[in-house]
């Protein structure tokens, strides 16, 4: 985890049922990431003109907060992660309550797959990483909550158990770059000043002769419970960061502190709305500022589904058409697809007898093992007729 303050840390062995033969060990060096302030009224990001295609625009913030054209990057040849599925983990029975907690966790799904799926990593290019995509969703299991006054080495605990009980791989198991970033549920309380962490810990396990790893490095983030805009915001800053440098020795600010971690997203204070989503700006080299990327929203309408058989709630929609107003074409997709540009920021509706717009969203299902899948719906209202099973089949 990243252990963004000086000072003893807590046993982050102490309570962990493991074989005496596995050790968990915690990086020595972390970047400081204070709790960031979500200004009230955020810059909300407007599209170019519709017409035009995907345009990558980055947006310029210079204000209170915001690093200087002349400041710059280095890079410490270390790690950056690449190509990275970023695994959610929902700790704590509070996110399963009825009603739903505000925001819910298909509201922070969303937004992360948002900013996952958008144009906010677009500019991550420079640094040598790919943008990251969203890996699987999890809820722990009833009865595990976090205490009410978490600790770093509280997370990291959850980790561990995580990875040593099966759904999270074990560092040298991982067919590509991971990010295991835990949301912290309502009604709990960070450390002081601290709104989320990014860092590494490293796995050995000794159970077997043959496979014996030794210090495999595992990537985690934390997010703490808040509004909204908070937890994006805080996402946002930690996936940026995780991503350049979660080891700190990669993508940093100078002057470069190997103790302190000084990174691309500490040097901007400045949030915009983009896609309905807010996020935190980053510094961007290529473009001498801290930057939001944004691009064009496409309007999307539904007109026809596949799904067979039709009235069986046991078989999901399996593709979906109709017209893409923006760029005057027609489509047919997946659901997984249309999850995807749903995600990426563009709008899915479907027309009612009367012309009314009934918008398509992305919602999520807990299921009994505690995985979480998602599928697209219309928003309910008081009517079927504009409903997407009403819809003729493609």
């Amino acid at each position: 985890m990243a252990i963004k303050k000086k000072g003893a840390l807590a046993n982050p062995n102490a309570g962990v049922s493991r074989t005496k033969k596995r050790k968990w060990k915690l990086s020595k060096n972390s970047g400081v990431v204070p709790k960031p302030k979500i200004p009230r009224q955020p810059i909300i990001l407007k599209a170019p003109a519709p017409g035009a295609g995907k345009v990558i625009v980055p947006t310029k913030f210079t204000g209170a907060g915001d690093a200087a054209s002349t400041a710059t990057t280095s890079n410490g040849g270390g790690k950056i992660l690449r190509n990275t599925k970023v695994n959610l983990i929902f700790w704590g029975d509070a996110w399963k309550t009825n009603p739903a907690p505000t925001p819910s966790l298909n509201q922070v799904i969303n937004d992360v797959a948002g900013i996952l799926s958008g144009p906010y990593q677009s500019r991550m290019g420079q640094y040598g990483s790919n943008p990251a995509h969203l890996g699987g969703t999890f809820i722990s299991v009833a009865g595990n909550n976090p205490p009410i006054n978490y600790t770093n080495g509280n997370v990291q605990n959850f980790i561990l158990s995580c990875i040593e009980n099966g759904p999270l791989p074990e560092p040298d198991e991982e067919p590509e770059d991971n990010l295991h970033c835990v949301f912290m549920p309502p009604g709990t309380n960070p450390p002081p000043n601290l709104g989320g962490e990014h860092s590494y810990a490293s796995y050995s396990d000794y159970d077997f002769l043959f496979d014996i790893d030794i210090n495999d490095r595992s990537h985690i983030a934390w997010v703490a419970f808040g509004s909204r805009a908070f937890i994006s915001s805080v996402f946002s800053h930690e996936l940026v960061e995780a991503l350049g440098d979660p080891e700190g020795d990669g993508i940093q600010m100078n002057p470069r502190n190997s103790s302190s971690w000084n990174e691309i997203g500490d040097v901007c204070s400045s949030t915009a709305v983009l896609n309905g989503i807010t996020v935190q700006s980053y510094w961007s080299q290529q473009d001498k500022a801290c930057i939001v990327p944004f691009d064009v929203s496409l309007q999307m309408e539904i007109t026809c589904i596949h799904k067979v058989p039709r009235d069986d709630p046991y078989h999901h929609i399996s593709m979906v058409g109709g017209w893409n107003h923006t760029e005057n074409i027609s489509f047919r997709i997946t659901q997984l697809e249309c999850i995807r540009s749903i995600d990426q920021g563009n709008h899915f509706f479907v027309t009612g007898p009367k012309g009314v717009q009934t918008n398509v969203l992305v919602f999520a299902h807990v299921l009994p093992w505690n995985r979480i899948v998602r599928y697209i719906a219309t928003v309910a209202d008081n009517t079927k007729v504009d409903n997407l099973l009403s819809l003729p089949e493609c």
